[in-house]
């Protein structure tokens, strides 16, 4: 039989057939859970999966500003504890922000850098590395291969002042400045902010906050690391190695009046003494961090469970609600659609017997029949998945274009089109398979149907 010939008959069917709308509705449901509901929970799970992951996002500080000295016996007994994984020190600054001076290449100043934004302020956020950790770069040079003064970017970097969460962000391409040297000074105006934790007594720590003079520093972007939203970065997030943020402090003492030889100082006793700086417990797992920081604190060290990186409880929570309405969307609709193309497969074979057997009284095999009620459900479902395509991505593309030049945290629902048209890929397969098993499920009553059942 021609396919002109089975699809005649199969849409023949579809008219008379009282189910091919429900059919073709939950295969829409179907769909859109599929895609749209699937595609957003991967991507937030993704980004919640990569933050918990992140290095940061696993350390907590231990200060000894309330737990004394960090002394190398006192390292050995943290390391006791179950789940920690290292200990690191803070041996240069902790983030600074920075104004930015000017942005130059070979031939100068770099205007195009501001790209109509020269009236608004431009600043970011400093970041020196802490012990171990890396920085995977998706162009360009990782820290760890760069000299003193290099530094990588976000993917998007945006550095400039916004008025409202609502301000559509012309993002800059952080590849664009790989080569460029971006000068930044301390914004605060009191000069570079640094703390540091004395011991006037050799018992009782204080903190302390001093302010070093304001130089400018002269950093290379070498490289740039991809914009993630629930991960270390930000839209003016720069990193720079752990020798640069030591360095960065080092010139600003050699500017001003403290001399490094005075060890009355009590601030050149704290940058002389790893022992008085804050250190960082790096646990191997993000849920393991709440269980041992109330182990340390029974244990008489006091510590907060907040990580050096910081996401918002309601980000993770969400990731959690997307996934399980995901699994439930995705086994409630593919079970509905099952059983309504089974019922409507029993159904049709009960109302079309006489039919049936008419066709093989006229000579049609059972094949034949087969591949005319097969195309008729395949014609349903093909129909709700085209439909449900459409509307998912058409709220992935409004969304996209909604949140892809929001601020940063919003870019957190931005779905990679690779995900969605995996989905949709078995989408299309649920829509050829299915209706394929429920047909094989009914050939055996095919089969026992006789053309003198066309009097029935």
């Amino acid at each position: 039989m021609k396919i002109k010939n089975i699809n005649f008959l199969a849409k023949a069917n579809i008219k008379g057939n009282r189910k091919s709308i429900f059919i073709t509705a939950f295969m829409v449901i179907l769909v859109i859970s599929l895609t749209l509901i699937s595609s957003y929970a991967v991507t937030i799970n993704r980004a919640v999966t990569d933050y918990k992951n992140d290095i940061r996002a696993r350390m907590i500080t231990f200060s000894p500003i309330d737990n004394g000295a960090v002394t190398d016996e006192l390292k050995s007994k943290l390391m006791s504890f179950d789940h920690v994984e290292d200990i690191y020190e803070l041996k240069g600054i902790i983030n600074q922000y920075m104004d930015v001076v000017d942005v130059s290449d070979e031939n100068g100043e770099y205007k195009d850098f501001y790209k109509g934004n020269e009236d608004l302020n431009c600043s970011l956020n400093l970041y020196p590395l802490i012990g171990d950790e890396k920085m995977d770069v998706m162009a360009g040079k990782s820290l760890d291969e760069s000299p003193v003064y290099s530094c990588i970017i976000p993917s998007l970097f945006y550095p400039f002042e916004y008025e409202n969460t609502d301000s559509d962000l012309n993002y800059i391409d952080g590849e664009s400045l790989i080569g460029k040297t971006i000068t930044v000074t301390p914004s605060n105006g009191d000069g570079l902010e640094v703390f540091y934790n004395i011991d006037p007594e050799l018992a009782m720590y204080e903190n302390k906050t001093m302010y070093l003079p304001a130089i400018e520093y002269k950093l290379k972007v070498v490289g740039v690391y991809y914009s993630e939203p629930t991960t270390k970065g930000y839209y003016n997030h720069i990193f720079v190695s752990e020798d640069t943020g030591v360095q960065i402090i080092q010139d600003a003492f050699d500017a001003s009046i403290i001399d490094l030889n005075d060890e009355r100082s009590n601030a050149v006793h704290w940058y002389k003494t790893p022992s008085l700086h804050d250190h960082f417990i790096v646990v191997d797992d993000y849920d393991n961090i709440v269980p041992l920081c109330n182990e340390l604190n029974e244990a008489g060290y006091f510590v907060f469970s907040d990580p050096e990186l910081g996401i918002q409880e309601e980000t993770v929570k969400s990731s959690k609600v997307f996934k399980i309405l995901s699994v439930f969307m995705i086994s409630a609709s593919l079970i509905l659609c099952v059983v309504i193309l089974i019922q409507s497969t029993v159904l049709s074979l009960f109302n079309r017997k006489g039919e049936i057997g008419l066709l093989k009284a006229i000579g049609y095999k059972n094949s034949q029949i087969f591949k005319c009620m097969y195309f008729e459900q395949l014609i349903l479902t093909i129909r709700g998945c085209a439909i449900g395509a459409v509307i998912s991505a058409l709220v992935i593309a409004v969304m996209n274009f909604m949140f892809n030049h929001d601020t940063y945290i919003n870019r957190l629902y931005v779905v990679n089109w690779t995900d969605y048209l995996i989905f949709l890929a078995v989408s299309l397969a649920l829509a050829v398979v299915v209706p394929l098993i429920c047909q094989l499920i009914s050939l055996c009553k095919i089969n026992k149907i006789q053309p003198k059942d066309a009097m029935n």
